[in-house]
């Protein structure tokens, strides 16, 4: 897997999540910071995985990208996976930015409608989240990608330059036939 030989190459490799591979990943719901995006995905200006993987999803996706980042450690990857979903997102792949930037909103806001993102951005200020999926600050950014069932299917930490590359390397197998 790309993101795995990604994250064993890195100097400092990112703690790895408490959901192991294969897992079901934790279902959560956040509201977006970027809502017109949430609302063109899901209706509503939050965002629930349950939406999209499960026992019963109201829009089904053959895989699910979560990408937990703050603007200081993974800010510079949002471009690339804007390049992604427009790429993919007509192959049943859906994106989210899980934010743990802290503090007001006014300013995570403004810079992610300066960003002009089309896929939703949400916002885990406390880091609840982040928690459940075991992911300690000090790993942002990590990339997961889980499968249609919303079990854990790839985890990495590819450098900003690499990110689309390597998450559409690890989607191939997710959306073929489609």
């Amino acid at each position: 897997m790309v993101l795995a030989a990604l994250l064993s190459a890195a100097l400092a490799a990112p703690a790895l999540p408490s959901v192991d591979l294969g897992e079901p990943a934790p279902m959560f719901m956040l509201p977006a910071v970027n809502e017109d995006a949430a609302v063109r995905l899901t209706a509503r200006p939050q965002v629930e995985l349950g939406d999209f993987v499960g026992v019963s999803p109201r829009l089904p996706a053959k895989a699910v990208v979560l990408y937990f980042f703050d603007r200081s450690r993974g800010g510079d990857g949002l471009g690339q996976l804007d390049r992604l979903h427009r790429q993919y997102s007509n192959k049943g792949v859906v994106l989210v930015g899980i934010s743990s930037d802290q503090g007001e909103l006014g300013p995570l806001a403004a810079w992610v409608g300066k960003e002009k993102l089309q896929f939703p951005i949400v916002r885990d200020e406390f880091g609840v989240v982040r928690s459940r999926y075991g992911i300690p600050e000090s790993s942002l950014p990590l990339t997961l990608i889980l499968d249609g069932e919303g079990r854990l299917f790839a985890v990495g930490q590819p450098p900003a330059a690499e990110l689309d590359a390597a998450v559409a390397g690890e989607l191939l197998p997710l959306v073929k036939g489609r």
